[in-house]
């Protein structure tokens, strides 16, 4: 099937919504929008039990990295994504949730980390508590995906793809590597 270029949106329910996404796995940044009912808070989607199976998205865009031309995005009405195959989720800027923790706890740190995911990097802060580090913070992490706070996302193999800023950025626990100066 051949890519189109029409626009299709789906038809609102009252409880429903569309939210702007950008979705990455090792080689490609896929961006368009996810219907979902109004309570679902699509930033942290994926740590819930309401999180599909397959992502869909709308109006969607796929951009291919890691070839021998310039990436040029190809344009899809629907898009469907193995929910467990996304490496990285975030809602597409400027759109933003707001955090997804109180900022008023104590007893919480903020620690600087690079995280690569296949040709992408993202800069960010990984929080944690006061008295843990990254090492103990990664060996007793039990969720399919880590948060990344106030991130900037760049691919060194592309650098015409920079500075994608986002508040949060869910990470693949499994096909994510840290870099981090903390001993």
């Amino acid at each position: 099937m051949t890519h189109q270029n029409a626009s299709f949106l789906p038809q609102l329910g009252e409880d429903d919504k569309l939210t702007p996404v950008m979705i990455y796995t090792g080689n490609k940044m896929v961006w368009g929008l996810v219907l979902s009912k109004i309570a679902i808070r699509v930033s942290t989607w994926l740590f819930s039990d309401m999180a599909p199976t397959y992502m869909k998205i709308y109006d969607a865009n796929l951009l291919m990295v890691g070839g021998s031309k310039r990436p040029i995005p190809v344009k899809h009405q629907i898009m469907h994504l193995l929910t467990r195959g996304i490496s990285a989720f975030h809602l597409m800027p400027p759109f933003s949730e707001g955090v997804d923790y109180d900022p008023e706890e104590t007893n919480r740190k903020f620690v600087p980390v690079s995280a690569y995911i296949g040709y992408f990097r993202f800069d960010g802060f990984v929080r944690i508590t006061e008295i843990s580090t990254i090492d103990n913070f990664l060996a007793a992490a039990k969720s399919e995906y880590i948060p990344l706070y106030d991130c900037r996302m760049d691919c060194p193999l592309e650098p015409s793809i920079k500075g994608i800023k986002a508040p949060m950025v869910l990470l693949h626990q499994t096909q994510v590597t840290f870099s981090c100066n903390e001993p």
